[in-house]
This record gives C-alpha cells, structure tokens and sequence, in this order.
C-alpha cells in the first residue's frame, strides 16, 4: 500500500470523529477520556545487523485517559508495516530481507501546555511485540517486549478534537526503529 492512499483510507476514516467533535458540547471543559488514530512512517536502519536503510507505512489506534491536564496513560495497538529490501551481505548476489511488527503499548504521556490549545508531550511506556523476519528465505517469529519513548505536540480545536504529531522509537528484538506519527484525539466524558 502507497503512503498517498494509506493517508486517504485515515482521511475517510477520520470523518465520524470530526463529525462527533463539532456536534459535542463546547461548553464541556474537562474530558479525560480520549479515542485517537495515527498513521506514520517507520524507518529502520538496519535487521539483524544487516545495514539497511528503509521505511514502511504504519498505524496506531488507541485509547486513554487524562489524570491531570498533565499526566495522561494510554494503551494502544501499534502495526509498524513490513520492511522489504534486497541488501548486499557479502555471499555474491543481493539476498531479500523481509521484517514486520505488531504489538500493544501501554504509555504514560507528560503534556506541557502552552496556551489554551498548544501542549508539548513526552511519553515512556513499554511495547509487547510480535515479529517475523527472514534473510534469504530463512524466517523466524519472535515476541518480547521493549522500552518506547517519544515527544511530541498537540493542538486542541476545542475541547473535543485535537490534532497529534510526535516521534518515537520502538525496540523490537534489538531493532532500534524510529516512527513519525500524525494522529487526530477525539475527547469524551466529564471529570468527577
């Protein structure tokens, strides 16, 4: 799938919660609880220590709640894509490599605010992963979990509808790749 209809299948599919954000109550201050979809690029520099530089489309959906204008958890499942590429390791001819990841991530997010609609985020959480890989036609799946960690910003339209853009790094069987996400939040429910 290319990155232009990869970002138009997330176009369309963001359509009911702008819907849902301008219909919701603007008076509504306080709405701890989130839903939010991304879609991004994740780049990998190198499988199995095979030097490689390339990058795949991937998504991210998940769900949260705010503790405090600036403490947030959230989980999410996360799809990396799949990484192909032929590369050079030195037995003749060029080999394929092949990799993909999905996994669960649970984070917690620190927001900065700045103003009434701009916020800075950093976040730290853990990813439980599953992966398959193959060099030359030899595979193997794996599972594990690993450290994530990113930064961010968010712009809020009003209190039901923001707008996310950050960067975070997924490790997933000693692969370092690095993701940049674009995503849209929709808010709901009242603060107790």
């Amino acid at each position: 799938m290319s990155l232009k209809s990869a970002l138009q299948r997330v176009s369309l599919s963001l359509v009911p919660f702008v819907l849902a954000a301008a219909a919701a109550p603007v008076a509504a201050q306080d709405r701890p609880f989130f839903v939010e979809a991304n879609i991004g690029n994740v780049s990998v520099d190198d499988i199995d220590g095979i030097p490689l530089s390339e990058s795949s489309t991937a998504f991210r959906l998940g769900t949260g709640y705010d503790f405090f204008d600036w403490l947030r958890i959230g989980g999410a499942y996360v799809d990396l894509g799949s990484i192909e590429s032929t590369v050079d390791i030195g037995a003749g001819s060029p080999v394929p490599v092949e990799a993909t990841a999905t996994g669960f991530e649970v984070t917690l997010t620190g927001r900065v605010p700045l103003g009434d609609a701009f916020a800075l985020t950093a976040d730290a959480g853990v990813l439980w992963w599953t992966g398959e890989s193959s060099v030359d036609g030899i595979g193997s799946d794996e599972s594990g979990n690993d450290f994530t960690w990113g930064v961010g910003a968010e712009y809020a339209f009003g209190p039901a509808f923001v707008v996310t853009a950050d960067w975070r790094r997924y490790t997933v069987d000693n692969v370092d790749a690095d993701a940049i996400w674009l995503g849209a939040m929709l808010r709901f429910g009242d603060a107790q």
